[in-house]
């Protein structure tokens, strides 16, 4: 649904997306405001401490890039065809809590962070209102992993295929960190995880 909901809006408002690599968020985040006299445009992904995705209107997004390039950073167009975690998202946001609010949420088991917040919640009603968000809400993954390594978690698997996430957290984990992360697509690689991890 969410997808559905993602595409139906990149008809109506259509953006780009581009991955600035080798600039802090602070200096991205100058960037995007400076860009957006040429459209609507967001950081759509922390995804490492230089790694920074960004999304918008794809005047406004190419303009970034090339502020990015002439500041030091390196600025990569992604393959897609809509500017998904930004503001040309937004109306996709009410039908997609209105899907949500048609699933039973429980109270999680075990701590759940989120996308938009970096924090954990517990609270259902909270929950599904975060999630609601996401569609055009920035993904804070660098803040979420952080928070992870604050509170002593030390294993990390990536469910799915390839191994994205998985080289994020490499850029993001301390030298020496003592941290393992792996990966699980299949039934032997969960058997293979499992094992180590036994």
């Amino acid at each position: 649904m969410a997808v559905r909901l993602s595409g139906r809006e990149s008809i109506k408002n259509p953006g780009t997306m581009a991955a600035v690599i080798g600039l802090e968020i602070s200096k991205v985040g100058e960037i995007v405001k400076q860009a957006s006299d040429k459209g609507v445009i967001a950081i759509a992904n922390h995804n490492s401490a230089q790694q920074i995705v960004i999304s918008g209107e794809t005047e406004a997004v190419e303009v970034a890039a090339s502020i990015a390039e002439e500041k030091g950073g390196r600025a990569v167009s992604l393959p897609v065809s809509a500017a998904m975690h930004s503001p040309l998202m937004t109306g996709a946001v009410n039908d997609f809590r209105t899907m949500l609010a048609e699933i039973n949420f429980k109270t999680p088991v075990g701590t759940m962070l989120f996308n938009v917040t970096a924090q954990p919640e517990t609270d259902p009603a909270v929950i599904k209102a975060i999630m609601g968000k996401q569609i055009a809400s920035s993904v804070k993954w660098y803040d979420i992993i952080n928070g992870m390594l604050d509170n002593g978690v030390t294993r990390f698997i990536e469910v799915g295929p390839k191994k994205v996430l998985t080289g994020l957290m490499k850029k993001i984990l301390p030298k020496g960190s003592g941290c393992t992360c792996l990966q699980v697509e299949n039934p032997q690689s969960l058997a293979k995880c499992v094992e180590s991890l036994s």
